[in-house]
């Protein structure tokens, strides 16, 4: 069982062993969580779990704690424990490596960031269309994380809230989950729909799911065409970090403030975002190096014929 050899198992029986690994590892967070945070911190979790602006820096701190944990066993640490049990090549088999083609990391950020205005129109539209949905808890919490302060504040919650999803979240969805839905389908299109709508459901936000599902199925087809798990990782840190730096930034901007604290963005920001994200996305694509189209195969054709040698 232990032997690095998974990939030699049936597909059932490979996602079976991930999802098992993901509930072992999120059990062990929580024990984890509920354990040794009240020594650490010195606050019960359910104190932790209730924060809001009001709150002090250190039990924010503790929250970013719980959070940081949280998202290391859940994220984190089940795909590259998944594919050192799967395979000796671990690396390979994420998809870590340098793009073949550099510039596609400005341009996934380009792309990225392009798309943002647009995404949280959208989530401030589906606010008006569908309200009291319960994600207010949700926004709450957002709400006070994103009361910083200070520089010291703002690197914490850049690492926690934008450097781990980065590296877990693509690890976990396209460098796990989009592997194995493209070992059933030959074409990408449904792979990318499927663990985009799966990365939306997880943020547990009804009014931000579209948006975070259209960031997933952008982040699936970076990686996809830049073929380095590294540029959408790239991709995603600096979308997350970008709008924990515009809330800090806002701060001491008046002008920043009116337009966090309006409902809904200017139609100029808009505009001029999908104008970036059209141009950057046609230069992707234009100088696109895709993955090849055997990249989910649990073997690769030389060790498929050294097999045939063997027997």
């Amino acid at each position: 069982m232990f032997n690095r050899s998974w990939r030699k198992y049936h597909w059932f029986l490979q996602v079976t062993l991930f999802g098992l690994m993901v509930l072992i590892m999120y059990a062990l967070s929580i024990l984890i969580i509920f354990t040794l945070m009240p020594t650490v911190t010195g606050y019960e979790v359910q104190k932790i779990l209730k924060i809001d602006e009001s709150s002090s820096n250190s039990l924010k701190s503790a929250f970013l704690l719980v959070q940081a944990i949280s998202s290391l066993f859940s994220f984190l640490i089940p795909p590259v424990l998944f594919a050192y049990l799967t395979t000796p090549g671990v690396k390979e088999y994420l998809g870590i490596k340098a793009p073949a083609q550099p510039l596609h990391l400005l341009l996934g950020v380009l792309v990225m960031l392009g798309a943002m205005p647009l995404f949280i129109e959208i989530a401030a539209l589906l606010k008006d269309i569908v309200p009291g949905t319960g994600d207010e808890k949700v926004e709450k919490v957002t709400k006070a994380l994103l009361d910083i302060k200070t520089s010291g504040q703002l690197v914490q919650v850049l690492v926690v809230m934008a450097l781990i999803p980065a590296i877990g979240e693509e690890l976990f969805f396209r460098g796990v989950l989009l592997r194995f839905a493209h070992q059933r389908m030959a074409r990408m299109v449904l792979p990318i729909v499927i663990t985009s709508i799966l990365f939306g459901a997880v943020h547990g936000s009804v009014y931000n799911f579209l948006s975070i599902a259209m960031a997933g199925s952008l982040l699936c087809l970076i990686y996809y065409w830049s073929g380095s798990l590294i540029t959408s990782i790239v991709t995603h840190f600096v979308y997350n970090g970008a709008q924990i730096y515009i809330a800090y930034a806002s701060r001491n901007s008046e002008a920043m403030q009116q337009i966090a604290d309006a409902k809904h963005l200017p139609v100029s920001y808009v505009i001029g975002g999908l104008v970036v994200f059209s141009v950057s996305l046609y230069a992707f694509w234009k100088t696109k190096k895709p993955l090849s189209a055997d990249w989910s195969a649990n073997f690769s054709k030389e060790e498929l014929a050294q097999q045939q040698t063997d027997v």
